[in-house]
């Protein structure tokens, strides 16, 4: 069953089930927009204030995340071969929530527990994002996904947005506490359950739980994403693709991660003033996401890639060599105006060229591939600055960024088979 053919509800790309599925963005925006890039990194720091080194502890940690976060993937495609792929949407949508309820809820919780409610967390997160964007290309014609990946995307940071402000209100003018980011993440839990409702009730109603992947082989069923290695000249722009991604994704991994504690202790900001930094970083990046998402479907492909991307420079020279009270300002809005459509593009290249019945597998290796760059990111840029400086590890990303933007700007728009 596809969408494509018979489903149109409305003119062009935007309909009742494109809409339906982007609101799923909004929901599952909560929690990535602020959790993982803020709360997680303050949260696990204070409480590995014990340990001799607190940020490697915190390495660690994240390391091990990164690991079950690329099996769940992995593992969702394979399933979403024998279940319904919303019925898993739904299971791991209610994984992230009771993970982060255990996270926060629970008054005392051993250290041990608390990493394994954080591991559980991002692996039901990254779960239930394979199996959400396995559904783009079952939506929309390849030429229109790009624009359907931008407008989710936009979206979401208005989720991202809603649980900043709420945030606000709580815990303005309180100290970064252990406590204060657990309640902040128990708050998180209740707006990601509120929102995730709303959005699997729509996307229920307009027929998702109704749309199954083409029957496949028993060979298929067990090992999808393998088979697509073993064949992978098959699948070379795929790959291609791929590979730029995670060169890029790496860079920004490391402007993810070291951005925040960097302008906590060079330029002194708070947890309210990183709040309201992160406030402004989903304000500029709805219009920008929708903007660049609509110079790549209607203008030249590389022209605009290669503008987004070279825009990426910017940030580790400011946080290399800036100075003044005016960085942290700016170096925010940089990431806002970049990251959501970076991110966009990289989800509508991979739903271009999905072929019919391989959305989950496709999307599932482009998760690793991300998560593989989360992971290998900040462990080369760890490697880099105790060999070097920070300012040494920051300029050794832009190198990958730039080999990676390469890459990317040769990937040319290839009709996916049907």
């Amino acid at each position: 069953m596809k969408f494509i053919s018979t489903a149109r509800v409305g003119p062009g790309w935007l309909n009742r089930r494109s809409l339906a599925w982007a609101s799923y963005d909004i929901a599952s925006s909560v929690y990535v927009g602020v959790a993982p890039v803020l709360l997680f990194p303050l949260y696990f720091t204070e409480r590995l204030h014990g340990f001799a080194n607190p940020t490697s502890a915190w390495g660690a940690v994240v390391a091990a995340a990164v690991v079950f976060s690329s099996l769940a993937a992995l593992g969702s495609a394979v399933w979403s071969r024998r279940v319904h792929r919303f019925s898993l949407l739904c299971l791991f949508t209610a994984g992230l929530v009771v993970a982060l309820a255990v996270l926060a809820l629970l008054p005392g919780l051993p250290l041990a527990v608390a990493v394994l409610s954080f591991v559980v967390a991002q692996s039901f997160y990254f779960a239930a994002v394979t199996v959400y964007e396995s559904f783009l290309p079952d939506l929309l014609p390849p030429g229109s996904v790009q624009k359907l990946s931008g407008f989710g995307w936009s979206l979401g940071y208005l989720g991202g947005l809603l649980g900043i402000v709420i945030l606000l209100a709580f815990v303005a003018d309180r100290a970064a506490s252990a406590e204060v980011l657990a309640f902040s993440i128990g708050l998180l839990a209740l707006i990601s359950t509120v929102l995730s409702m709303i959005a699997l009730w729509v996307m229920w109603r307009v027929g998702f739980a109704r749309l199954q992947i083409p029957s496949a082989s028993a060979l298929a069923k067990i090992s999808g994403p393998l088979a697509i290695l073993r064949n992978w000249r098959r699948h070379r722009v795929l790959f291609l693709l791929l590979a730029g991604m995670l060169l890029i994704s790496c860079g920004i991994s490391v402007i993810v991660t070291f951005t925040a504690p960097i302008l906590a202790n060079r330029f002194g900001q708070g947890l309210a003033d990183l709040l309201w930094l992160l406030l402004m970083l989903h304000l500029l990046a709805v219009p920008s996401t929708v903007f660049w998402s609509f110079l790549l479907t209607n203008w030249s492909r590389s022209i605009t890639l290669s503008i987004l991307l070279g825009s990426w420079c910017v940030v580790p020279l400011l946080l290399s060599f800036g100075s003044g009270p005016w960085v942290p300002s700016v170096t925010v809005a940089v990431i806002g105006c970049c990251l959501g459509a970076t991110m966009s593009a990289f989800r509508g290249f991979v739903a271009e060229i999905v072929p019919d019945g391989a959305g989950p597998a496709y999307f599932a290796l482009a998760t690793v591939v991300s998560r593989a760059a989360a992971a290998m990111g900040p462990a080369i840029f760890a490697v880099v600055s105790a060999w070097g400086s920070e300012q040494i590890a920051l300029l050794a990303m832009l190198a990958l960024m730039t080999v990676g933007s390469a890459l990317l700007i040769r990937h040319q728009h290839h009709p996916r088979p049907i």
